[in-house]
């Protein structure tokens, strides 16, 4: 398939395909075999979506959006659910051939599902069991691993150097030199599959106002915590309809400090607008997410 194919253009076959789709949300499956987490993306910007002359979905253009909002999809294993078939299609790693797309026949819905494997590398078994070399230990003659969880502003400090090392750095002789997201990996000394991860973990921490100066000496997995937590009040939020309320589960969430180890509820509290309900105006909010919100 040519570029010419890929178009924006106004025809009427891509004309049907946006206005059956613009109120697009894509359900996201990402992470290990086994172990994925999932999100319900919501807001996405058609202008910046591909059709096929024929009308069908480009991926490639669907992805890139994915990781503008953040998300890790270099070198995943890409498949996307076949409403006609009634199974997940397996495309090929991101990024993938001009070719790749969702069938006009398959877009039934505003609903795209897709699912983002990340890949496990073989014959690294530190790395394998989600652990990087530095973090794993042999532990007596059974040689289990453990993993040595590291501090937040030691992984900001890590990730923004890997960022710096692709963007580009003067050397002596006053020339750019940029390296690749792996080689700037290996300059950093952790793998690029953690560092992917804790960039979008440092991301997600942004969005919802978690307090990085407050908890810099806090490990990691507070902050994954954090962001798991109001990940899943995002995603209740969004499905809410007229007149819906919050579940008791995630209205407890809500009353309670951002982390355990806030010191006050104060410390680690989403923006403005961050949390948004989809209801018609005049519908009923528990007064407890009210308090909340208005403190």
């Amino acid at each position: 398939m040519s570029m010419e194919n890929l178009t924006r253009n106004p025809t009427e076959l891509i004309k049907n395909a946006q206005n059956e789709l613009k109120n697009l949300e894509i359900e996201l499956q990402y992470g290990y075999l086994g172990r994925y987490e999932q999100d319900l993306i919501t807001n996405i910007d058609l202008k910046n979506i591909h059709f096929t002359s024929s009308g069908d979905l480009a991926l490639n253009s669907i992805l890139k959006s994915l990781e503008d909002k953040g998300y890790s999809v270099s070198g995943s294993m890409i498949s996307y659910y076949s409403y006609e078939k009634d199974i997940y299609v397996f495309v090929g790693r991101y990024p993938l051939s001009l070719e790749s797309s969702i069938p006009k026949n398959d877009i039934r819905s505003h609903l795209i599902k897709l699912k983002c494997r990340y890949i496990n590398t073989a014959d690294n078994p530190a790395e394998e069991a989600g652990i990087d070399d530095e973090d794993a230990s042999e532990k007596g003659d059974q040689g289990s691993r453990r993993t040595k969880e590291r501090k937040i502003g030691y992984i900001i400090e890590k990730v923004a150097r890997w960022r710096n090392l692709y963007n580009g750095t003067i050397n002596a002789k006053g020339e750019t030199v940029r390296l690749t997201l792996e080689e700037a990996a290996v300059q950093v000394g952790i793998s690029k599959k953690s560092l992917d991860d804790y960039l979008l973990q440092l991301r997600f921490g942004r969005k919802f106002g978690f307090n990085f100066e407050e908890h810099k000496g806090d490990k990691v997995g507070l902050l994954r915590a954090y962001v798991k937590k109001y990940k899943q009040i995002q995603s209740e939020l969004a499905k809410l309809g007229p007149g819906d309320q919050l579940s008791k589960e995630n209205l407890d969430l809500l009353n309670q400090k951002g982390t355990l180890a806030c010191k006050s509820r104060k410390c680690c509290v989403p923006p403005p607008g961050v949390l948004k309900f989809n209801y018609q105006q005049g519908s009923q909010i528990d007064n407890e997410f009210l308090k909340f919100m208005n403190q």
